[in-house]
């Protein structure tokens, strides 16, 4: 660790400089001091940014409402009562209006699929990391902006909109999660663990309360689903114009973290490294990592799908205005809590890989029983619904801290943020598909409920690929060798050339066993609560 005291006279304005890193001072006990994460400037930072993240996912609740809305009436879909009719087939811009919000999560799939190796590959082989996450930062609050103006006119250009701003997402959430590895190496094991919690406590309480303030102000004015849905991008303007702006001008400039090879393009490196990747694992790592991936790719396929076209469902089928779908998604949002205590309970007196494969089956069973029994019911009793939400988040909250958990405990020791990366390409490589087969069920003639239960599917082969992995003592033996340039290098010789980096570098790590990612940081976190966007 390199130090440097400047201002030393002054006890206010003194400073240290670790690794690079300018570290403000310590501060007295209180509870401003507990946001301060030990002065490090970039992890203070990534709080903002958390913060950020939170009415961003929950503005898209209601942007939601106003497409099936706008584009149902755009078809002649409505009914008397400005209601949607489950009824009608009558079809806009070639597509039944039911099928706005999933065709949506198609074509953003696809782009996250074809262009995130190469937002990984930027992050990775450049020194723009920081100017790419404030690019897509910027780029996400014009859209948000922009589609204020969603209207009967305009809502085709604004779904088209939501397609790249969902992408743009990813994007910033990739590059704010590879700077963890650099604040762990500052702040040390420990203090990481507390961080990473406060983070994603802190994108918790911004979704909350941002779905708190919407359903209040369109409960106070009487507002439509249109009106609300402005309201909405407007007040998700307000909170996270400022909370970029002083989240990005925390974070350094990084070097870039590999050369790129002589002869290869940006375009086509991430390609190459993911399929070094497969290759790697599938030579040495085919029952734990191997299978674990399979079963990631298929699992976020239908999880993320499942919380897209549940939004459909509530609208057309229980006919539920944006403000009740709000309602619905805070309770989701709410149960998660206790939801994380249940997978944790569950994964101690069993295993992560049994734990996950009980939160699916949770997840299919909830989802589907749900479904079925919310359409026999009469309209009057649709409040029934929130005990369904209640449900699905009791099993999302046990899903995705079990799901970090799991990869955890099996990655290679000095391969996380590799791996972390590739992680992401999983979770993103068929997301398009879900959503494309509930599409194509409903544009023929068939209820939704059966299109969201095709979704649930795509559960039964994560849950069987993962039953082949074989006991998890099999499993949790097999780590221990470096994944990264596309070859293999034993711990003791990855550390070592990581030392003679450093010193070639004259930088010298608080401490050279921490090493970092998305994913272990998240287990200690065991309350994951975001819903995907």
């Amino acid at each position: 660790m390199v130090t440097n005291f400047e201002n030393k006279d002054d006890p206010e304005q003194a400073s240290i400089l670790v690794d690079g890193e300018q570290v403000l001072p310590p501060s007295p006990k209180g509870c401003c001091g507990f946001f301060r994460f030990d002065g490090v400037k970039t992890a203070i930072g990534e709080n903002y940014l958390a913060a950020a993240r939170g009415p961003i996912v929950m503005s898209n609740v209601f942007l939601a409402t106003s497409f099936l809305y706008l584009a149902s009436k755009d078809a002649g879909c409505l009914t008397d009562n400005d209601r949607i009719d489950r009824e009608c087939e009558t079809r806009v811009y070639g597509f039944l209006p039911i099928s706005f919000l999933s065709n949506i999560a198609v074509i953003s799939g696809l782009i996250s699929a074809f262009c995130m190796p190469v937002i990984g590959a930027i992050v990775d082989h450049t020194d723009h990391r920081t100017m790419l996450g404030i690019v897509a930062s910027v780029l996400i609050c014009i859209v948000q902006a922009i589609q204020i103006g969603t209207v009967l006119d305009t809502y085709f250009i604004m779904g088209i909109l939501q397609a790249i701003a969902a992408f743009l997402f990813q994007v910033v959430v990739l590059v704010v999660y590879s700077f963890f590895p650099y604040v762990a190496r500052i702040v040390g094991k420990d203090s990481i663990a507390k961080h990473t919690v406060t983070w994603t406590m802190t994108q918790f309480f911004t979704q909350a309360m941002f779905i708190v303030l919407v359903i209040v102000v369109s409960m106070a004015f009487n507002t439509n689903d249109v009106v609300t849905a402005h309201i909405s991008q407007a007040l998700c303007i307000v909170c996270i114009s400022p909370l970029f702006y002083l989240g990005w001008r925390l974070f350094p400039k990084m070097p870039k973290s590999h050369e790129l090879p002589e002869g290869h393009s940006l375009l086509t490196e991430g390609f190459r490294q993911n399929w070094r990747t497969i290759k790697n694992i599938s030579t040495h790592y085919r029952r734990s990592l191997g299978f674990y991936f399979l079963g990631v790719a298929f699992a976020e396929a239908a999880t993320n799908t499942f919380t897209v076209v549940a939004n459909t469902f509530l609208i057309d089928v229980l006919g539920f205005t944006g403000t009740q779908v709000g309602i619905f998604f805070l309770i989701t949002l709410l149960c998660t809590l206790p939801g994380s205590k249940l997978g944790s309970y569950v994964t101690i007196k069993t295993n992560p890989s049994i734990s996950w494969r009980l939160s699916m089956v949770g997840l299919a069973i909830v989802a589907n029983i749900g479904v079925v029994v919310l359409d026999m019911i009469p309209p009057e009793r649709s409040y029934l619904s929130y005990i369904w939400g209640a449900f699905v988040g009791l099993f999302l909250g046990w899903f995705y801290p079990t799901e970090n958990c799991f990869f955890s405990l099996i990655v290679p020791k000095e391969q996380e943020t590799e791996l972390a990366g590739f992680w992401v390409y999983c979770s993103q490589i068929i997301g398009w598909l879900p959503p494309l087969i509930f599409s194509i069920i409903v544009e023929n003639g068939y209820h939704q409920k059966w299109g969201l239960m095709a979704v649930t599917v795509f559960y039964v082969p994560a849950i069987t690929i993962l039953t082949l992995q074989g006991s998890w003592s099999d499993i949790i033996s097999d780590n221990g060798e470096d994944f990264s340039s596309g070859h293999m290098v034993k711990n003791e010789d990855f550390a070592s050339t990581k030392e003679k980096e450093n010193d070639a570098a004259g930088v010298i790590p608080v401490d050279t066993k921490i090493s970092s990612s998305r994913k272990q940081e998240e287990v200690d976190n065991n309350s994951e609560a975001s819903i995907p966007a």
